[in-house]
């Protein structure tokens, strides 16, 4: 479940309800770019509600997700430009999770500094796989 994502580890529960309230839908049409890679960065991450996107790097596929799927992470913490092209396959619905949103959520927190670094490291982490 969505708010079961590793970027929540360490909130309760109440302010992950909280920010998830914040989020918003979109929806994506088959072949329709999400993110482009080297594109700067919009400040959102996205999480699959349905449907299916592929990830690409220059002209290698890195993957298909699905449902349940969390990508585009770095732009929660950074403005680095974004590392992969991700592509709509079929019809997408995704969860919006803004930058500026996610911030009040570490604000909120008591130990927002340590999860912070913590968080980077997650993401990090699970970007390199």
């Amino acid at each position: 479940p969505i708010d079961q994502l590793y970027i929540f580890e360490g909130f309760s529960q109440s302010e992950v309800a909280y920010f998830l309230l914040m989020t918003q839908m979109q929806t994506k049409k088959k072949w329709e770019i999400v993110i482009r890679e080297g594109d700067p960065s919009n400040g959102c991450a996205y999480y699959v509600s349905s449907g299916h996107v592929k990830i690409t790097k220059g002209e290698n596929e890195i993957a298909v997700l699905g449902p349940g799927a969390f990508f585009g992470e770095i732009a929660l913490i950074t403005d680095e430009r974004r590392t992969a092209t991700v592509e709509a396959i079929d019809d997408v619905e995704l969860q919006v999770f803004l930058k500026e949103d996610f911030f009040i959520l570490l604000k909120r927190s008591e130990h927002s500094k340590d999860l912070k670094e913590t968080i980077m490291k997650r993401i990090q982490e699970n970007v390199k796989h």
